[in-house]
């Protein structure tokens, strides 16, 4: 491959921060040149010119490639071509509206994964930002800080922060169809990639901000929301790897939905889960301890609410 290092941003409508963010990637202390792949969707704000005017500060161990699309073409498929177009042996990713503070981010992981064949992707904690605003609350709960596998991806459903991955480029030319139509691509690329190796915790890094901000692909959206496309993406994900114990996660979701259902008194909608539920455990029986454990939280929230 031509570089040691790829770093992945895609943007879109970034301009209030994607000069920090870019800035977070050249002021990495490295030995070396690195590509900085940075993919913006044809956004409607200033974002391109912002880029364009930070980049010329770029350093001379970091090679820019600036890709400017004539049309909107979403943000999967945004991510996964500005992936493709990543030529580096291992991958960084953060997205336009998010920002690195440790200069030693990059180093500390890819000299990690260099030692450790058997790992082949390592990620952090960070940092909330409520849009410009610095809180001190962090990403990730106490449960997710520590080496993860393929078998924890699948069964618990652990969130791992995107703008803190860093992995080995087994990225091919012909990924799963599943990806271009998940919601949650980040997640189901996490998983995918898990398939080539162990993945690592570095409570060492912590030192970068992850962004909330109302326009915000995920993060403006509601709860309701959220889990309803968690739920597809987690049944593409199961069409995909035919394993069935991430019907665990089906059955998680498919709850969720049902209470917030039950909340907004959408109870269609609640109904309509909750028979998917009995669909899940007749494909996979296991879960049906766990369905029956969540009778009394269905009863309890819809009692609560009439």
């Amino acid at each position: 491959m031509a570089f040691e290092v790829s770093v992945c941003m895609i943007t879109y409508n970034h301009a209030e921060y994607v000069r920090k963010a870019i800035r977070g990637v050249f002021n990495q202390s490295l030995d070396f040149k690195i590509e900085f792949v940075i993919s913006d969707d044809c956004s409607t704000d200033n974002t391109v010119k912002e880029v364009e005017e930070e980049i010329k500060n770029s350093p001379s161990n970091v090679k820019v490639n600036f890709i400017k699309r004539n049309s909107n073409v979403g943000v999967n498929l945004n991510f996964i071509n500005a992936l493709k177009s990543c030529q580096g042996k291992y991958i960084a990713i953060c997205e336009g509206d998010d920002y690195w503070v440790d200069i030693n981010k990059i180093k500390i992981q890819y000299e990690f994964l260099k030692r450790n064949p058997d790992f082949v992707l390592s990620f952090h904690d960070g940092y909330i930002a409520n849009g410009l605003n610095l809180t001190k609350k962090m990403i990730l709960n106490s449960s997710t800080k520590k080496d993860l596998n393929f078998n924890n991806l699948i069964t618990v459903g652990y969130t791992i922060p995107t703008l803190t991955v860093f992995f080995r480029n087994v990225i091919i030319e012909d990924l799963p169809k599943e990806l271009y139509e998940v919601t949650n691509c980040d997640s189901f690329l996490f998983i995918y990639i898990s398939q080539f190796g162990k993945i690592h915790f570095h409570k060492e890094i912590v030192d970068v901000v992850h962004v909330y901000h109302y326009g915000g692909i995920w993060s403006m959206k509601n709860k309701l929301y959220q889990s309803i496309e968690s739920y597809k993406t987690y049944k593409l994900t199961y069409q995909f790897f035919k394993d069935k114990r991430i019907y665990y996660l089906l059955n998680n979701f498919a709850t969720s939905i049902i209470i917030y259902s039950i909340k907004n008194k959408n109870y269609l909608l609640a109904i309509k889960y909750y028979f998917k539920n009995i669909l899940n455990i007749l494909v996979y029986p296991t879960i049906l301890k766990i369905f029956l454990k969540k009778h009394m939280v269905y009863i309890s929230k819809f009692l609560h609410l009439r």
